[in-house]
């Protein structure tokens, strides 16, 4: 039996299944990636934060979660595996190529250490490419792209999506072997990854070396998971104000804590739900197109051009001025990439 069917959640009871405010939760997410990173560009240093966590760490962390809450749902309401593979592909890839075909025909061969044709010519812009669409680590500046910022990496936000790509496997493959599909099961498998993601900056002080992928690994699984537990318990998707406010404070007040992180999930979480999840949500809001991952994806390379460009050394300057042209380009993604994409996989598959 289906969560679904299990808690008796469905479009009459639960605003997850009708119109709700995820989408402009997602605008906001990525925004907050882009004013964290406005400041990489132009100083190095983040200076939005609270207890040493940035907001573009904490926004991401609430992608991770919405994403577990969303990938859960679909599981549990669509349970077939060649539909789920080819969604989520389809939602990663295309946009994604397209921004490596920019790199290649447009930020190489004019932001490159060799410009123009020149730019093509060398074999690390295509390696780079090969190995962004493999999942490999994505940072660096192939071919010098950048190479004149004071943060020259092409695109420091592309490391995220291999382990959401990674998370999205796991728990497919998880679901459809029969280990994640109870409340149980899941609650458990957050515990554990959890507590393993916890135990780190311990095992860290005793000299044991711990890969940082396997840190980064750890850290985006409970997120996810904890997302996945939104979906299996509903209670926790109408959170009571007072909870919301004792997370809060919790993080406010032990954020500089080892717990910290889990303080700050368990809020950002929560705010969610509660900012998400309205009773009656305004349907223009709720229609508002999808430009988040547009946003995600493009932001960092055009913020490095208009740096670049105009020499721009004010973060808020730099995002202010970088906001129209991020969110035209994430327009144009979506409504010429992304979306005809989302239309060809209902086409195929349903």
């Amino acid at each position: 039996m289906t969560a679904t069917l299990a808690t008796g959640a469905g479009p009459e009871t639960d605003p997850l299944f009708g119109a709700n405010y995820f989408t402009l939760l997602r605008w906001a997410l990525a925004l907050g990636v882009v004013i964290g990173h406005a400041f990489m560009i132009t100083t190095g240093y983040e200076v939005t934060r609270i207890h040493e966590w940035t907001l573009s760490y904490l926004s991401v962390n609430g992608f991770f979660i919405l994403s577990g809450l969303l990938i859960s749902k679909s599981l549990n309401t669509r349970p077939q595996l060649l539909p789920y593979i080819i969604s989520r592909l389809l939602r990663i890839a295309p946009a994604l190529i397209v921004l490596l075909i920019a790199l290649i025909l447009f930020f190489g061969p004019v932001y490159g250490e060799k410009t123009g044709f020149d730019y093509l010519t060398q074999s690390e812009p295509w390696a780079y490419v090969a190995k962004t669409l493999a999942m490999g680590d994505p940072l660096g500046r192939p071919g010098g792209v950048f190479h004149a910022s004071s943060d020259p990496h092409f695109n420091g936000a592309l490391w995220t999506i291999r382990y959401e790509v990674l998370a999205y496997i796991l728990a497919g493959a998880a679901f459809f072997v029969g280990v994640l599909r109870s409340a149980r099961s899941v609650l458990i498998a957050f515990l554990l990854v959890q507590i393993m993601y916890l135990a780190t900056p311990v095992l860290q002080q005793q000299n044991l070396s711990i890969p940082g992928g396997v840190i980064s690994l750890l850290r985006f699984m409970s997120t996810f998971l904890m997302g996945m537990c939104l979906w299996y318990f509903p209670v926790l998707r109408h959170p009571p104000l007072w909870s919301l406010g004792c997370s809060v404070v919790l993080f406010a007040v032990f954020g500089w804590s080892f717990l910290g992180e889990l303080f700050a999930n368990i809020a950002i979480a929560l705010i969610m739900m509660r900012a998400g999840l309205v009773r009656s949500a305004n349907a223009r809001i709720a229609k508002i197109p999808d430009y988040s991952y547009g946003i995600y994806i493009w932001h960092f390379p055009v913020m490095q051009s208009l740096a670049i460009t105009f020499s721009l050394t004010n973060a808020p300057t730099l995002f202010l001025i970088g906001l129209p042209f991020i969110i035209i380009v994430s327009a144009i993604s979506w409504h010429f990439v992304e979306k005809p994409s989302l239309k060809f996989k209902v086409r195929r598959i349903e």
